[in-house]
């Protein structure tokens, strides 16, 4: 068994999203050149996008730190004999935290076969130890952003609101290896643009989150073809450790745009036309000034000669109030009495106790009336009086439209001889 210190330092890097350009920079730190650090920001406008970050340092020659010094960690190198054609020796590398001896690479759950107890394996020859070869001093992280666009609904109606959204998920791998690191960190959407394609742009800026959801109306009937764009800022950070086991950071920014659409119809406002109910005006008659009891209403009644008579005016709905849309019934009103008019000629009631001609009521208002005469005979036939009367109707449709209308009627009396006296 072979004794040598490594310095397994891994530096917790969070990542995310991605945005447009390449680049490749070079540095100098703190004990000599920094890794070279190249950046390659994808922008897409068909839902992908994506950011790919490498960093690669040439000046690394031993892969493990040598000599004595302290460090969080320390690791024993173990050669092992496998047999391979291909490997026929491997180094088993052991890394333990220094204060505490407590192996920090040991395999968990089902380790494949053979297991040697840890997840840290090299292939390298049976006589010449990994520290003493070159170190592959590459890594590379991957961000890849996918946004979906849709419309609520995708057929519109024009005037009417629909609501444009926009998600963006992410994908992200990162390379934290045991000489360099690579990541892309604290990425975020600094703007979010949308264009309705009707000439309408809007701009939401952030930090704004992953998704964004906007209202808008179309004034014109046709296809638009929606666009929405995300902005995305961010870092990618590169480390490399040198033969003592400390980091080396180098910080560098990237932008990128990832884009997609989606197709709305926006269709004409459906015509409405509101047909007015058939309705007829219904009496309920009492004798003198009494408020009528009967909640039957009539078209035709009989009164008594020479008395007053008091009504009760109802609305007798023959047909109720119709919409169409588009030329198509889509459903029924409900009416109600709010007024009415008595049209027809003075009545033979004394003084004022009976109904002005002319004059508008409340619904709920009685009419009185009295007819002094008899039926006249018209071709050897009694003829009944018509009362004509002004129905003010109110209709309100299925859709909360509410239309008022006046409908003249009338109603049919009939004078009975057998009430004369004298």
């Amino acid at each position: 068994m072979r004794g040598r210190l490594v310095v397994k330092t891994f530096g917790a890097i969070c990542l995310n999203l991605a945005l447009l350009g390449a680049t490749a920079t070079d540095g100098q730190g703190i004990t000599g050149p920094s890794p070279t650090v190249s950046i390659t920001a994808v922008s897409g406008y068909a839902g992908h996008a994506f950011v790919y970050a490498q960093v690669s340092n040439s000046t690394v020659t031993y892969p493990a730190p040598t000599g004595a010094h302290q460090s969080p960690f320390f690791s024993e190198w173990v050669p092992e004999p496998i047999a391979s054609a291909s490997c026929p020796w491997i180094w088993a590398v052991y890394v333990f935290e220094r204060a505490t001896g407590v192996q920090i690479n040991a395999p968990s759950g089902n380790p494949h076969s053979p297991n040697f107890g840890t997840t840290t394996t090299m292939c390298a020859s049976p006589t010449s130890s990994p520290v003493d070869e070159p170190a592959v001093a590459d890594a590379a992280a991957r961000l890849d952003l996918d946004l979906r666009v849709f419309a609520s609904p995708t057929v519109a109606t024009v005037g009417s609101p629909t609501i444009v959204s926009g998600v963006l998920n992410s994908r992200l791998t990162q390379d934290l290896n045991l000489y360099l690191s690579m990541a892309i960190e604290d990425w975020s959407v600094t703007r979010w643009m949308l264009d309705f394609g009707d000439s309408q742009v809007r701009t939401v800026n952030g930090p704004v989150g992953t998704s964004v959801s906007a209202p808008h109306t179309y004034l014109t009937a046709g296809h638009y073809d929606a666009r929405l764009i995300a902005f995305i800022s961010g870092h990618a950070q590169a480390a490399v450790y040198d033969r003592y086991g400390d980091a080396h950071l180098v910080r560098r920014p990237f932008s990128v745009e990832v884009g997609n659409h989606a197709v709305i119809t926006a269709r004409p406002r459906p015509s409405r036309s509101y047909v007015a109910p058939r309705v007829a005006v219904g009496v309920a008659p009492s004798i003198g000034n009494g408020t009528p009891t009967d909640t039957v209403a009539f078209r035709h009644i009989d009164a008594l000669r020479g008395a007053l008579t008091t009504l009760s005016i109802h609305l007798i709905v023959l047909r109720e109030g119709l919409i169409n849309i588009d030329g198509t019934p889509a459903g029924l009103g409900q009416s109600r009495l709010t007024g009415w008019r008595l049209d027809g000629g003075a009545s033979d009631a004394p003084g004022k106790s009976g109904t002005t001609v002319g004059s508008t009521h409340r619904s709920g208002e009685p009419m009185r009336l009295q007819w002094n005469s008899p039926n006249q005979i018209v071709t050897a036939r009694p003829e009944d009086y018509v009362v004509p009367v002004t129905l003010m109707v109110e209709t309100r449709f299925s859709d909360g439209h509410v239309a008022s209308y006046t409908i003249a009627s009338s109603f049919s009396v009939t004078v009975n001889f057998a009430a004369q006296s004298g």
